[in-house]
């Protein structure tokens, strides 16, 4: 049964709790004012509530607090100093609560050293709270449990009033049938940074935000519920765009191999939906250089007069590919323009794009002084 909650209850008056507050004995750097990403992991922390929204944000402070306190002041946020933070991080967890006023419906909670979250997660696990009876909301990726939870205000005084073992992952335990999880699509929840390994993690994770790693690609592909055979599409084409790119990278070009895979295995995202290149880059605006990438794999926009980009490499993968298999443009357009021939909008769609391809084959042909089809034979085991 859950916790009864008041109906004419506000859940939109939310509060982020950030603590920050011990000594980082096992990182054995201070773990709030390590560098992360341009800023500081404190600064990453607080900026990532921010992105998703919230912005009365409270961070607990005790350990070297005099290094922290003007950083917070500039931030605009509110500094709880907790004078007993070496009894451990419950003592400051509960010096967070009980700066909570009973207008305050629920809190985010979050440890200082899982500071980078998406502003994406914030909404799912804000609307879950507004839209659900339930009183504890955890973010999940791949069916794991990470930071932070939104709790209810209901729990304030169990917080309070908790003196058994296990701290606050105990006390929450207790309340499992009061428990719902959010699914998303957000590694950050899950990075933490207990040791000099799990900052070095971290560190490259931040270099390649803009990206999505292979695994979050997946993650993506599952949660718009693409189907399995356009994925596998989407595996050729990035492995035939990859191929290519190595090829002109040995030819001296500036080609990021990563964004070329990405972007292929994302093409298609949308397949299925009405003008699915535009709602897929719509579904990756937290990817801009991606998002750019798909909304143009159906129509380019080719400029000549400037470098090849991962771009028209994705562009020309998609079409010398056929669900999995590698094919020649001649053979994936004839088909298509014998059919239309008769619907003159249609028919002159289909040629540009053809049109189009072939520049990019010819031009991507004379940089690297061989044909695609020896790519093919050579890096795809001879497919087409």
């Amino acid at each position: 049964m859950l916790i009864e909650k008041e109906h004419n209850q506000d859940k939109s008056s939310l509060v982020a709790i950030i603590v920050a507050a011990g000594y980082s004995l096992r990182m054995k750097h201070f773990k709030p004012l390590l560098a992360l990403g341009g800023s500081t992991v404190l600064e990453k922390a607080v900026h990532s509530f921010q992105k998703g929204g919230i912005w009365d944000i409270r961070v607990v402070v005790g350990h070297r607090a005099n290094e922290l306190l003007p950083i917070l002041q500039r931030l605009g946020v509110q500094s709880i100093v907790n004078a007993n933070y070496s009894e451990g991080m419950f003592s400051s967890i509960s010096a967070g609560v009980r700066s909570l006023s009973p207008e305050v419906s629920g809190f985010f909670l979050l440890p200082v050293d899982n500071p980078i979250i998406k502003g994406d997660t914030l909404v799912a696990l804000r609307n879950t709270f507004s839209s659900t009876e339930f009183g504890i909301v955890y973010p999940t990726y791949q069916g794991m449990r990470g930071h932070p939870p939104l709790i209810s205000n209901h729990y304030v005084k169990k917080v309070l009033n908790w003196n058994n073992p296990g701290g606050m992952r105990a006390l929450l335990e207790q309340y499992e049938y009061d428990v719902i999880e959010v699914e998303v699509v957000d590694p950050g929840i899950l990075l933490d940074m207990d040791t000099q390994e799990d900052y070095h993690q971290m560190l490259k994770y931040c270099g390649d935000c803009q990206v999505p790693s292979e695994e979050e690609c997946y993650a993506l592909l599952k949660h718009a519920n693409t189907p399995v055979k356009v994925i596998k599409h989407c595996k050729q084409v990035a492995m035939l765009g990859c191929a290519i790119g190595k090829h002109l990278i040995k030819s001296g070009c500036q080609i990021n191999l990563g964004l070329i895979r990405v972007a292929g295995l994302l093409h298609d995202i949308a397949k299925g939906e009405a003008h699915h290149a535009v709602v897929g880059a719509r579904m990756l605006v937290n990817y801009p250089e991606v998002a750019e990438i798909v909304a143009e794999h159906m129509d380019i926009c080719l400029n000549l007069d400037r470098p090849l980009t991962e771009k028209e490499i994705v562009y020309l993968a998609d079409k010398l590919v056929i669900d999995e298999q590698v094919i020649s443009l001649q053979v994936r357009f004839s088909g298509p323009l014998e059919q239309h021939k008769d619907d003159q909008e249609i028919f002159s769609k289909i040629k540009r794009r053809f049109y189009n391809a072939e520049l990019i084959q010819t031009r991507i042909e004379q940089i690297i002084e061989m044909p695609l089809h020896d790519i093919v034979k050579a890096d795809l085991g001879g497919q087409g």
